[in-house]
């Protein structure tokens, strides 16, 4: 009794033998047999498909055919792979496209080092900003070392330097600059010393950025005592010394410690309305149309 009840309870299996199954082909495409087979409970059936076994010329013809291919040129193979192609249906074209997709995909970071080009891989990296070069440290074991052998945490400050005067100015009055632009890699400190400098000098940004917003700063001014203009067009300045433009004609130098006035330089006849120095001369532009240029230290 127990094993008809087993016998009623399992599904109908019925086999429909020799069903054409019809895929999205060509009118001039024979429909591919398949053999279906229906399932039922009684209640509802499911048709699950099998594709039929492969016969043995089939095999014996495909070992042929792989013989006479290996022995082809690439222009013929290819040209044979292309007439093969023309003939499918759009289904297969499809599967063969998933098969070649991964195939086609190449890691180039790790292959040009590979054929000798890491300066290649490395040019290309350093293109990166901070975000991505993160990111690109984890992809895989050669990226992380194409970015560590190619310092480009260090190349990446070092753009930043070049091109963002706060940048530029931290790194002379932190002192950083003397880790940059240097010739050898060899003259300096590893990548990782760069990989851990460049969030402190994030950090320093945004800690000067919030002091300056939230007014959490020292302010100190300087008298000019320009008694017939008392106006400033122009100024400029390192750690010893304030060198300012005066609308009443004067250029003035300012001890940037003790804010005391050292020079007066006089001369021109209109305005300063710029100026540029470095450590030998001062060069100065006025409204009455001239340029001047001065000695820094005797003031000439």
């Amino acid at each position: 009794m127990c094993a008809l009840r087993c016998l009623q309870s399992m599904p109908s299996v019925r086999c429909l033998q020799n069903t054409s199954v019809m895929e999205d082909q060509n009118e001039d495409e024979s429909p591919k047999k398949n053999t279906l087979w229906q399932i039922s409970n009684g209640t509802s059936s499911v048709i699950v498909s099998r594709k039929r076994p492969s016969e043995g010329n089939y095999e014996k013809e495909k070992d042929l055919c792989i013989k006479y291919f290996d022995q082809w040129s690439e222009s013929d193979q290819v040209e044979f792979v292309e007439h093969l192609i023309s003939r499918m249906c759009h289904y297969q074209h499809g599967h063969i496209n998933s098969y070649l997709k991964p195939m086609l995909q190449r890691d180039f970071i790790t292959a040009l080092p590979e054929q000798g080009l890491d300066h290649i891989a490395e040019n290309i990296l350093s293109y990166l900003d901070a975000r991505s070069l993160c990111a690109a440290e984890l992809v895989c074991k050669e990226w992380q070392r194409v970015i560590s052998e190619g310092m480009l945490w260090k190349k990446l400050i070092e753009r930043m330097v070049r091109t963002d005067p706060l940048w530029k100015g931290l790194s002379e009055r932190r002192c950083w600059d003397q880790y940059l632009f240097k010739n050898r890699p060899t003259d300096g400190p590893p990548n990782s010393f760069y990989r851990s400098l460049y969030p402190k000098i994030i950090q320093d940004i945004e800690t000067i950025e919030s002091n300056w917003r939230c007014g959490r700063h020292n302010l100190q001014r300087i008298q000019c005592r320009s008694e017939n203009s008392k106006g400033v067009y122009c100024l400029q300045y390192d750690d010893e010394k304030i060198i300012s433009g005066l609308r009443d004609n004067s250029i003035k130098i300012w001890d940037k410690t003790g804010l005391e006035c050292l020079k007066v330089l006089t001369g021109h006849t209109g305005s300063v309305l710029c100026l540029q120095y470095d450590e030998r001369v001062i060069v100065t532009g006025s409204s009455d149309s001239t340029v001047r240029v001065w000695d820094v230290n005797t003031g000439e």
